[in-house]
């Protein structure tokens, strides 16, 4: 396998769907696999056991405080496994940059720029930190919001690239 081959199934995007005029950026989401639900069942019920010696003593109380603290844990992961992944779409195309955005919560965003105006602005201040921004005239709209500042590295050839290339269609 080439080495750049290599490096796009590396990055934040999905090989398959990415294109020279669009680039999505994902954000990495993992799920809880089916040994940690066995495992927090088996928590839940050695909490159990031990909240009934509490009870045994006259303390109540605390096996309330057990079965809402387990089904609170029990909702929140019920609730994080059910959110949409946050997700960016930059496109290149006819003259224009367009960046779609859908956030956690479902809510999604556009914006369109002129290509041949637009600029990539990158900001890095230690080799933790990479803050991507298309930048046309006083508007600064962050890009890559949603990956790792490592990603956001690798992105930055590949967005000068389809960047550059609509500026040279549009001369």
């Amino acid at each position: 396998m080439p080495a750049q081959e290599r490096d796009l199934r590396a990055g934040p995007w999905n090989p398959i769907l990415a294109s020279d005029r669009e680039i999505r950026m994902t954000a990495p989401r993992s799920a809880l696999p089916v040994q940690g639900k066995y495992l927090l069942g088996a928590l839940g019920i050695v909490a159990t056991l031990l909240s009934l010696r509490f009870v045994v003593l006259g303390a109540w109380p605390v096996l309330i405080f057990m079965v809402l603290d387990m089904g609170a844990l029990a909702v929140a992961l019920h609730i994080f496994g059910k959110a949409a992944v946050p997700e960016e779409r930059l496109r290149v195309a006819d003259g224009k940059v367009e960046l779609f955005r859908l956030d956690g919560r479902g809510r999604q965003s556009r914006i369109s720029l002129p290509a041949f105006w637009t600029r990539l602005e990158v900001s890095s201040y230690s080799e933790c930190d990479c803050n991507l921004w298309l930048v046309f005239r006083h508007e600064r709209h962050a890009v890559g919001s949603c990956v790792s500042a490592a990603e956001r590295r690798v992105l930055i050839p590949r967005i000068s690239a389809a960047l550059a290339s609509a500026r040279s269609r549009d001369a």
